[in-house]
């Protein structure tokens, strides 16, 4: 057999709804997905239902799932006669994974945080400089006519600070090849990183309290797991330093908010948030009133050039499965555990 002729035994099924495809997919890349198997797409504005993936899944090698597909359940994995790969065009699979069957029967998952944290590292980088800089404050006074040249408006270099990073994963990586430039000294808090690994990121060690008590800059990109809820509370936050900036683009339950509310209330530090404990942002939170924060609705990973990006990164893993390469963005089974 031919090799096109064993490319169009593969069948593909995309759960992306049809609305959306060009969001996710150039020509390039729709090409090369075409060319490596016959592709089954979502004929709706909307995601599959769990009962109209399975009656498309059979017979179908790979399965491509996105924000809100539908998961794949064991129900779905009963008529899944030939799935070998799934390939999530998001972040977290957990919502697409309601057990680990998939890894019994030697599927194989792939996730696209990588093409998500590129995104997100430019995004904390970016608030740090708005914060550092006091670009919101100071627009504010101009746009309502007064003189923001003073003392209280003057910038908060990055440049030689202590910066703290709380959790050494995919996207704390990306903003330690960001903050390079700049000359900052780096502190990390992970328990699954060794000292040899901190050394090979140019990062110094420190337990929790020690590093948010030594940072000019703490940013936070721990996953949530139930050891990390709430790991910033009111104690933690009183050993800021005053004048300190708090980054938070990984999870909102990582910070107790009402405890942040309080101590933000002082003035002693300024925060920059995009994300909560319940999104969206209460229209009523004091989060949305204060002069030292700023506050955005879970943007920092997403946009058009990210979803552009995924595509594109996701199709060309999806190519290198097919061609027996190692896949550099799997999902193995025990790193579920310390996934959000």
């Amino acid at each position: 057999m031919t090799e096109r002729g064993r490319h169009a035994m593969r069948g593909i099924l995309v759960q992306i709804p049809r609305n959306a495809v060009e969001c996710f997919f150039t020509s390039e890349s729709l090409d090369i997905l075409n060319d490596l198997g016959v592709v089954e797409w979502n004929p709706y504005d909307r995601p599959f239902t769990e009962q109209e993936l399975l009656e498309r899944i059979q017979g179908k090698h790979t399965v491509i799932t996105t924000w809100k597909s539908a998961p794949i359940s064991e129900a779905v994995l009963a008529h899944a006669d030939e799935l070998k790969l799934i390939a999530h065009m998001a972040g977290s699979v957990k919502p697409i994974l309601p057990s680990t069957e998939v890894y019994r029967r030697g599927i194989r998952v792939l996730n696209s945080n990588y093409a998500i944290g590129v995104s997100v590292s430019e995004s904390v980088l970016a608030l740090i400089l708005t914060l550092g800089h006091k670009i919101i404050p100071v627009d504010r006074v101009m746009r309502e006519g007064g003189n923001a040249k003073s003392a209280a408006y003057e910038t908060y270099e990055l440049r030689g600070r202590t910066v703290g990073l709380i959790g050494l994963g995919m996207v704390a990586r990306e903003v330690i090849k960001l903050l390079q430039p700049f000359g900052v000294r780096i502190l990390g808090c992970d328990p699954f990183v060794s000292e040899a690994q901190a050394r090979e990121l140019g990062v110094v060690l420190k337990p929790l309290r020690e590093l948010i008590a030594e940072a000019d800059i703490v940013s936070l990109h721990a996953p949530k797991v139930p050891e990390t809820f709430r790991m910033i509370g009111k104690e933690e936050l009183s050993l800021l330093r005053d004048g300190a900036l708090l980054i938070n683009t990984a999870r909102g339950d990582l910070i107790d908010e009402a405890a942040l509310v309080e101590e933000l209330k002082k003035n002693r530090f300024y925060a920059a948030l995009d994300v909560f404990v319940l999104e969206p942002l209460r229209a009523d939170s004091e989060l949305r009133r204060m002069d030292n924060v700023i506050v955005r609705p879970h943007l920092a990973g997403v946009n058009p050039d990210s979803r552009l990006r995924i595509g594109t990164m996701m199709v060309e893993e999806i190519k290198r499965f097919y061609n027996g390469d190692p896949l550099r963005f799997e999902v193995r089974e025990e790193q579920l555990d310390i996934m959000t």
